[in-house]
């Protein structure tokens, strides 16, 4: 675990992070801009901590969570995982990996809907020395986990809903007992009354287990059940953050200001 000079163990620390893409400015030519999405973020997140990350679409969301799982690299800056540069190395990142659990934004869209979701549920379990014996164990450990009958493992994605389906994304993500679990706009696509359900089941699951959240999501609303700290970040920079309670009744930044009008006039 990485300890800081005040004492504090963080899970996660984002320093000084600049990432972005490049793109071809034309096809006449082979010249590649890069373009910055995130500008000198810096964040962390200590073990057993729920934050939230908020901003509305374009914001920088998803690409930090790609900088944390390791998938972009930054062009400035390092993330560090209990202490591990996850940039340093291969073998660093696949050390990082095996501590995190991801559940993609759209559950429709994010199992392949030629297998069934046993087989998307062993996924990641493919690179360790389980036995079949302890992968099946495993496997139907995490459908009970997270509410669902033994039956959905011979189900192809296409047979389920989409609040079924976001269960199932749950359950892979947490069948290694992660340490941290991200979450990308977990709620997004459901209708309320499941939103409602998903919320719930999470909130079982982080008072079982404790790992560490960082949650992404456009809603303060959903902020609000599913974390004690909130950031908020506006065109890739990090423009306010604090306890949930700090910012919603003393917003500092014009943008949070209007977040927080939005929030209490449509509520969850």
């Amino acid at each position: 675990m990485l300890e800081t000079p005040g004492g504090q163990d963080y899970l996660v620390k984002v320093e000084n992070v600049t990432a972005g893409y490049l793109s071809v400015t034309s096809f006449s030519s082979l010249t590649k801009t890069f373009t910055p999405v995130l500008r000198d973020i810096n964040l962390s997140l200590r073990d057993g901590e729920r934050v939230a990350v908020i901003g509305e679409s374009g914001s920088g969301k998803t690409t930090l969570l790609k900088v944390i799982l390791g998938l972009l690299k930054p062009v400035k800056g390092r993330v560090l995982i209990e202490g591990l540069d996850i940039y340093s190395s291969r073998k660093a990142w696949l050390r990082a990996v095996k501590k995190i659990g991801y559940v993609p934004q759209d559950p429709f869209k994010a199992l392949d809907p030629r297998v069934k979701i046993k087989t998307s549920l062993m996924e990641p379990l493919e690179t360790s020395r389980y036995s079949r014996e302890e992968v099946n164990r495993l496997i139907k450990e995490a459908v009970k986990l997270v509410g669902l009958p033994e039956e959905v493992l011979e189900y192809y994605p296409s047979s389920l809903s989409g609040g079924m389906l976001q269960r199932v994304l749950i359950a892979r993500a947490l069948i290694n007992r992660p340490k941290l679990f991200l979450l990308d706009e977990p709620t997004s696509s459901l209708d309320v009354s499941t939103q409602a359900q998903i919320i719930n089941l999470i909130n079982t699951i982080y008072h079982n287990y404790k790992m560490g959240i960082l949650l992404v999501t456009h809603d303060l609303a959903v902020a609000q059940y599913l974390a004690e700290r909130v950031i908020i970040l506006r065109e890739g920079r990090v423009i306010e953050e604090g306890f949930f309670e700090d910012v919603i009744l003393n917003p500092r930044h014009e943008y949070t200001r209007l977040l927080v009008k939005s929030y209490m006039m449509e509520p969850i």
